[in-house]
């Protein structure tokens, strides 16, 4: 949340203080009575104050020295400063991330005679390695990773652990040095770097490749110079009896097994390790968060009501700092100048665009307009599935979940969007509709195609979509909430159009090019 103080001390006995920058600290994180912790606000006179004293420096960098010596290699090191100025050390593991053995390679100029792919990179985990470029867009995509490949997807995940073991590196074009995946990269001795460029589009499937992951370039081909130049490091602990054991222990930890949520082992017995439990765990929290708007429905007290021009009566259940101060107003109204969540405003920003909000009634198209009429009329499961007309938008300053419930059918949205890459999120679920099976089927395919070339990750099942995306910077967030917003809107009306498996292509190049004021589907007329 903050930039933190920055020191530099000389790695010989003097440990002299070679440079300091202190930063502002405008918050800090304090112990909550309640529980848990609480932001407040620091002091004005200690915001730009250093968190440490020369000595207290001094002291420290001898502890990082002291501990190198002990475990024979570079430590990444946890402390904290106790009230009475004590320094204590709370733990201390092997970093991975700055080997002296290969620190010349790390401000070495570009080689020549080998064409320059990726220029510049922030480093997860250095080392050397080289392969045939496998795009990783879907974690069905791990299933079939080729040995020796390297990995590129849009962004960072721990489920990429899954191939770590044999994969020659990892190229992500989001993510953070400091995340889970990076920490399993250097764990596993994987050269891993984020790419400040498109990879994905740079390098395309099959190409080899030469990840330079000390200097934070890709090289077209195999470079033998730069491989042979790496020294490779040996743990000092393998043939001890302390290594067996963590060696006969880690295959009840370690291995992935439940890959993908939609298989059918994705039980609680198909957990084989304490790693399938956690992802167990983690994707039926996931759901849970579905169900929020579910029990803020049942309370209308709670909610304020959106005054907005838009087609869904939306009521806004704030969590904390989601609204300004005293927002509500006559009737307990919010207007939208009033709201503060930054998710939640990106959202109504793609609902509000001109474009697609002041878009006339749908052109109809006779059958469409028939087989529409014919399924209200006579199916009897929309008795029940009819959802009520409020849409709740429950949120925070940086959080949103969104349930639109529009006819016959109805959408989620769970978002996080912060200044902190590895919390951001979305996920997105659309469901149901007022026409036969085929045409509800054909307007999620559409609506899959879109979020695909999107970012998202996609899943489809009959008349249900869900699709995910996480670890994205603040800003692709927002953009990606404004097309949801924008989508919410456009795809209202959209079964009477849906009226040949050729229109759920031509809905989705519309959409993705701007196009929202549809006419009639191929072939077909109006």
């Amino acid at each position: 949340m903050v930039t933190p103080d920055s020191y530099t001390v000389s790695k010989d006995a003097d440990l002299v203080l070679l440079e300091k920058t202190v930063a502002t600290k405008p918050v800090q994180l304090v112990l909550n009575q309640a529980g848990g912790v609480a932001e407040t606000t620091v002091p004005l006179e200690l915001q730009a104050a250093p968190c440490l004293s020369d000595d207290q420096i001094r002291v420290l960098a001898g502890y990082g020295a002291a501990l190198e010596r002990h475990y024979k290699c570079a430590q990444d090191v946890e402390w904290a400063l106790a009230p009475d100025g004590t320094l204590m050390i709370l733990q201390a593991r092997p970093l991975k991330i700055q080997s002296s053995k290969n620190f010349c390679l790390l401000k070495a100029p570009p080689l020549e005679g080998y064409r320059l792919i990726v220029e510049r990179s922030e480093i997860a985990s250095q080392g050397v390695g080289t392969g045939p470029a496998c795009h990783v867009l879907s974690v069905d995509d791990l299933a079939n990773f080729p040995p020796g490949g390297v990995l590129i997807a849009r962004h960072s995940s721990p489920e990429y652990v899954v191939v770590m073991r044999t994969c020659g590196a990892i190229i992500v074009e989001a993510g953070s040095v400091s995340g889970h995946m990076a920490a399993l990269a250097r764990e596993f001795n994987v050269p891993t770097i984020i790419s400040s460029q498109p990879a994905l589009t740079l390098i395309p499937p099959g190409m080899e490749i030469t990840v330079d992951a000390y200097t934070g370039r890709v090289y077209e081909g195999k470079v033998t110079g730069l491989l042979d130049a790496v020294t490779k490091d040996t743990a000092h602990m393998i043939g001890t009896p302390v290594h067996d054991q963590l060696q006969r222990i880690a295959k009840y930890v370690i291995p992935l097994n439940l890959v993908n949520p939609d298989a059918p082992e994705f039980t609680p017995e198909g957990c084989r390790t304490l790693h399938d439990l956690a992802r167990f765990c983690h994707e039926y929290s996931y759901k849970e968060m579905f169900q929020i708007s579910d029990l803020a429905s049942k309370f209308h007290g709670w909610s304020m009501k959106l005054d907005a021009a838009l087609p869904m009566d939306i009521h806004l259940i704030d969590l904390g700092n989601g609204l300004e101060e005293g927002a509500a107003g006559k009737w307990n109204t919010v207007k939208i100048e009033q709201i503060v969540s930054a998710p939640f405003l990106a959202l109504l920003h793609g609902m509000l665009n001109k474009d697609v909000h002041g878009l006339d009634p749908r052109p109809v198209n006779f059958s469409g307009l028939l087989s529409v009429i014919k399924e209200q009329s006579f199916a009897p499961g929309h008795v029940g599935e009819r959802f009520g007309d409020r849409s709740y938008a429950i949120i925070a300053d940086k959080y949103l979940n969104f349930s639109s419930r529009v006819g016959y059918h109805y959408s989620v949205i769970d978002a996080y969007c912060g200044d902190t890459i590895n919390k951001n999120y979305i996920t997105f679920t659309f469901k149901g509709g007022a026409a036969d099976n085929v045409r509800k089927n054909r307007r999620v395919k559409a609506i899959a195609l879109i979020l695909e070339q999107e970012g998202f990750r996609v899943n489809v099942k009959a008349d249900k979509v869900d699709a995910r995306l996480q670890k994205y910077p603040k800003s692709y967030i927002e953009s990606r909430m404004d097309i949801l917003g924008r989508l919410l809107i456009f795809t209202r009306q959209l079964d009477m159009l849906m009226t040949t498996e050729e229109s759920v292509a031509w809905v989705a190049e519309n959409f993705v090019a701007g196009n929202y004021k549809l006419s009639a589907p191929p072939g077909q007329t109006v």
